[in-house]
């Protein structure tokens, strides 16, 4: 019997190449079956011979088992570390797009012109946000500015952001840094004003995920409980709600100091006698 080599090798002597012709050639757009050469399959000891050369190593049922053991704790840690982040700050998918893009900006907020960040401009209208790899803590405070610039907020707003050298290091998980801004409306009258909304920026430093990753940053407002997302799945691209909640905090602040100012003082129309009080 020969072999499958020889068969597959030297198939025109194993087809009836004249019975294959005569039917193809009615009405068949194919040509009559010719013979062919293919790739030599290898024999088994060819085979064995290769596997050999892999130089896997022997196993016994412990160390298969051990090994099986490690997968499964592996498997189990990187579940308990997703379990234990479900606000996403850790741990979350690539975000589709990590920047943001901008029109114009707005460089009044600040009081001054500030430069641009070289980590913060690809074009002229959009922003990369910082990838953990290259993570720099004087340059998100940059990247900061130019995402605060692009709110459209109340008139005369102006903003001012510092630094802030509360670090929380989170153990299997990675680094917490912050930012603040500080909103208010001075006047001529009152350059200094009594009234500060502030928003605190917080910025993620993940050690679990890839380095080519952009860092997590997020906000909350001054007494409210909401955490904002700058990218990701959970973001709201949109540069209008801060408005509200700014406006918000500067008028109950100034309301509760008009408050303490009018029980202390009086009104312009009955102000009080403070030295006939104190009698």
């Amino acid at each position: 019997m020969n072999s499958v080599q020889e068969i597959i090798s030297s198939p025109s002597d194993y087809v009836d190449v004249e019975v294959g012709s005569r039917d193809l050639e009615k009405g068949s757009i194919f040509a009559p079956l010719q013979p062919f050469d293919v790739i030599p399959i290898p024999d088994g000891d060819y085979l064995t011979e290769s596997i050999a050369n892999c130089n896997k190593p022997l196993c016994d049922d412990a160390d298969l088992e051990c090994i099986l053991n490690m997968v499964s704790g592996t498997l189990c840690e990187a579940l308990m570390i997703i379990q234990s982040d479900p606000r996403e700050l850790f741990c979350y998918k690539y975000p589709e797009n990590p920047s943001y893009v901008t029109n114009e900006r707005s460089e009044n907020l600040f009081g001054v012109p500030y430069g641009k960040s070289e980590y913060s401009m690809a074009s002229e209208q959009v922003r990369n946000w910082m990838t953990i790899g290259e993570f720099d803590y004087s340059n998100m405070v940059s990247l900061i500015r130019d995402y605060i610039s692009q709110w459209h907020l109340s008139p005369d707003t102006k903003c001012v952001v510092l630094t802030n050298t509360t670090r929380h290091d989170v153990p299997l998980k990675g680094s917490i840094y912050f930012i603040d801004a500080h909103f208010s409306r001075p006047s001529p009258r009152c350059p200094n004003p009594l009234a500060v909304a502030k928003v605190r920026f917080v910025i993620t430093v993940s050690s679990v995920m890839q380095s080519y990753y952009p860092v997590m940053v997020t906000y909350r407002f001054e007494g409210y409980r909401t955490l904002y997302y700058t990218l990701g799945s959970r973001a709201i691209i949109s540069n209008l709600f801060q408005r509200f909640y700014i406006d918000t905090i500067l008028h109950t602040k100034l309301s509760f100091y008009a408050e303490i100012c009018e029980s202390r003082h009086g009104t312009i129309a009955q102000p009080k006698d403070i030295a006939k009080d104190k009698k």
